[in-house]
Parts: structure tokens; sequence; C-alpha cells
């Protein structure tokens, strides 16, 4: 979903305009938003692409989700505790920001576009809800072979094909399913050896197993 579906460019630069949206840039590895700052704002990957990562009190990293261009992100999610969370730029990228206030505060216009925007919005709000009951399901998995099945299961579902591409690293993957990198990498040799996935140009092929 995106969140300016059915909205023209010459709407969406009038009503970011009217909401005083700001787009700023960032290089690889810049700091889109951190735990240390505390403003009632949305984020908007307009391009390129970054990770929402978790840092705890003895350097543990973890990728809470990966942004991608669409994607939405909003401020308030730093204050679920006291660990570190920080949204990390993976490449050069864009992000458009826009107040709450100025969001929810219709101009006197009423404009179609902005009404579409909050419609959006409020769809990408459920999908992301959604998102997060399937990623607390896959982190309940007891073992790391179990973790891997159901993450490919879910992106074969989400491409319709048993034939998938990993969306990050092998780094990141670790990160995201909060697994040592190593054992992870043992885990996926053991799925090929037996024959559960085969690995091509970087696509997991899933065999017999769905």
């Amino acid at each position: 979903m995106d969140i300016f579906s059915n909205i023209t460019k010459e709407d969406l630069e009038r009503m970011i305009k009217c909401m005083n949206g700001r787009r700023i840039k960032y290089k690889k590895n810049g700091i889109i938003l951190s735990s240390f700052q505390n403003t009632d704002i949305i984020g908007i990957i307009c391009s390129g692409s970054a990770d929402l990562i978790r840092i705890d009190y003895n350097g543990n990293k973890a990728v809470i989700e990966s942004l991608k261009e669409g994607n939405v992100f909003e401020s308030n999610m730093f204050n679920m505790d006291n660990n570190e969370l920080s949204i990390i730029a993976l490449e050069q990228s864009e992000v458009l920001f826009l107040e709450y206030k100025n969001i929810i505060n219709r101009c006197g216009n009423n404009c179609s576009c902005h009404n579409q925007f909050i419609d959006n919005l409020f769809k990408i709000v459920i999908s992301k809800l959604n998102n997060n009951y399937k990623r607390i399901h896959l982190l309940t998995q007891k073992t790391i072979r179990e973790k891997l099945l159901e993450y490919f299961k879910f992106l074969a579902n989400q491409e319709n094909s048993k034939r998938i591409r990993l969306p990050m690293n092998y780094t990141a993957l670790a990160e995201y399913l909060s697994v040592d990198r190593s054992a992870l990498m043992r885990e996926l040799k053991y799925l090929k050896e037996d024959r559960v996935i085969a690995v091509l140009d970087n696509r997991y092929i899933l065999l017999n197993t769905f």
C-alpha cells in the first residue's frame, strides 16, 4: 500500500506545502531518527531504504523493521522502552516529515487529497499491525530452523511463489531473527543438505516443505 495512492503529483505537492512538510536527505549510515529525539511526527521514506534497529544495554543489535520507499514510521515508537532505538539509512535516502497536528487538523478547504492521504495512512497502520503480529509469531519459534522456515513461508506467501529472494543480507537476517549469524549460516547449510531449500543466484527455492 502506497501512502500516496490515488493522489496526483500536483495535489501531493500542494498537500505537503499545506501540511508544512519537510524533505530531508540522508547519506548512507546517517541517523534519521533516534530515541534521543521526541517529536510528534511521522516519516515517509521517499527514496532509498533504512532499518529500524534496537541496541540494548549489552550492545546487542537487532533489526526491528526494514523500511523501503513508501514505508511510514512514527516518532512515538521511540518511547516504548529504555533501549536505544534508531532509524539508520542503508543508502542515500530522502525522508518526508509531517507533524501529527498538521495531518489531523485539516485546512478549511477540506481537500479530497488530504482525505485520501488519511485513508491511506489508516490502511497502512492496519497493515503494520498485521506485520507486527507475524513478526511476533516468527520470533516465538523455538529453533533457528523453525524461524527460518516460518520466514521463508511468509515470503513465499507474499510473493505467491516457492521461489523467493531474501530482501536483506545474512547479517541483517540474523539481526531480524534475533539469532547469531554463525548459527544462522550453519542452519542454512543444514537446510540445503537436507534438500529443504536450494540456493540459486541469491534466491532461495523452497522445495517439498511448503
